[in-house]
């Protein structure tokens, strides 16, 4: 038989068990951190995968406009190539560095939003305990998107063949590449996203059951919603 855990056997779980504060800090941290770690995760498979240098704007020269309006008699820099070779896996982390800060709000917008959903539609509905019961269970039902995560990635790392870039190669061709790599995944992204989010909803169900005291109907009419929702949202 499998453990009582949130993921494997939520009504028992939730009738059995308090929600437990270290538990859900665990929970917290897993999440806030599971985006920007998984975009770090996408950065090395391409990094792995894609070799080669690309040119880049040249950092210690001066812009075009400046140069244009510069005395010749000054020495601004303005010698220096415009664009200069540089190792394809510098360009991609410098890229991923630029989303990490944004997936560490994202993440807190998601469990915001999820927490605000379950607590308005069970309050509507004239639900016990409060606030913290609701977050609680909307973070225990967000732990299947890490599964989700992870699967995602080993895909991307399967899916995308190694490929070689030169400072010739042009970028359209590039991008439409790694897009026609990706076309499995992209097909196969709605079943994915829809079966992490039935998980999680069935997690939300349960856990309003319990810890909210809403009747079997309203917790499966909310935790519904609530997952519809998220499964919609998850591909604007």
């Amino acid at each position: 038989m499998p453990p009582s855990t949130p993921l494997l056997r939520p009504d028992q779980f939730f009738a059995e068990r308090d929600i437990a504060a270290g538990r859900i800090l665990i929970v917290v941290c897993l999440l806030v951190f599971s985006l920007p770690v998984g975009i770090w995760g996408v950065g090395q498979v391409l990094k792995v995968r894609i070799d080669g240098t690309v040119l880049v704007e040249n950092p210690n020269r001066p812009s075009e406009s400046f140069c244009e309006g510069a005395p010749a008699s000054m020495d601004v820099g303005c010698d220096a190539p415009a664009q200069i070779e540089q190792n394809v896996d510098v360009v991609l982390s410098e890229a991923i560095g630029q989303l990490i800060g944004p997936a560490f709000v994202g993440t807190l917008i998601v469990i915001v939003l999820v927490g605000g959903l379950l607590h308005f539609g069970s309050w509507v509905l004239g639900a016990e305990n409060g606030a913290a019961a609701s977050f609680a269970v909307a973070l225990w039902g967000l732990v299947p998107s890490l599964f989700s995560l992870l699967f995602g990635i080993g895909l991307l790392f399967v899916l995308v063949d190694p490929i070689t870039v030169t400072t010739e190669t042009d970028p359209t061709v590039l991008t439409e590449q790694i897009q026609a790599d990706l076309n499995p995944l992209q097909r196969w992204s709605p079943l994915i996203t829809g079966i992490t989010t039935l998980w999680s909803g069935i997690i939300w169900r349960f856990g309003l059951l319990h810890k909210r005291g809403l009747s079997p109907g309203e917790a499966t009419g909310v935790a519904g919603t609530v997952a519809v929702t998220v499964w919609f949202l998850s591909f604007v």
